[in-house]
């Protein structure tokens, strides 16, 4: 019975919602929902994987028993509009900007509390570059040095 109600209700969530009405709900649902822990952590390629899932799932109409086309690559759709894409976020690189935007503020803010915290714990953003340890810091200040020392 409960398939059967999960069925239905895929079908009408897909029937009566609009392709670009779908565009419009990633964007603001389905990529915010995770915002929080992505602005703070690097978010586990298992859960990633299962947003995009979910976002692509969602974008061309899948439903329980049966697979719909999907008309564009993820990665195209995941371009910016002006480059001929949909917009959509792409989730591994937002987070990374995220967390990216921690090292900027460690360099440019001036006088915050949390960043005297950050300072005399484990020496400003300067440090970030030195040799990594896994016994070293906290996770969320390993995960800054691996963004940092990033290579992409």
């Amino acid at each position: 019975m409960v398939e059967k109600i999960k069925e239905r209700l895929g079908r009408w969530k897909v029937r009566f919602i609009s392709m670009v009405g779908r565009i419009c709900l990633i964007k603001s649902v389905l990529s915010a929902i995770p915002l929080f822990y992505m602005s703070l952590f690097k978010i586990p390629t298992v859960v990633m994987k299962k947003i995009v899932k979910i976002q692509r799932n969602f974008l061309w109409g899948w439903r329980l028993g049966g697979r719909k086309i999907a008309w564009a690559s993820w990665e195209k759709v995941c371009e910016p509009r002006g480059n001929g894409g949909l917009g959509v976020i792409n989730i591994k690189f937002f987070n990374i900007a995220l967390l990216g935007k921690w090292i900027w503020r460690l360099g440019f803010s001036k006088g915050d509390l949390w960043k005297e915290v950050v300072e005399s714990k484990y020496g400003g953003w300067r440090k970030l570059k030195g040799p990594s340890s896994k016994t070293m810091g906290s996770f969320w200040w390993r995960e800054l040095k691996a963004i940092w020392s990033m290579e992409e």
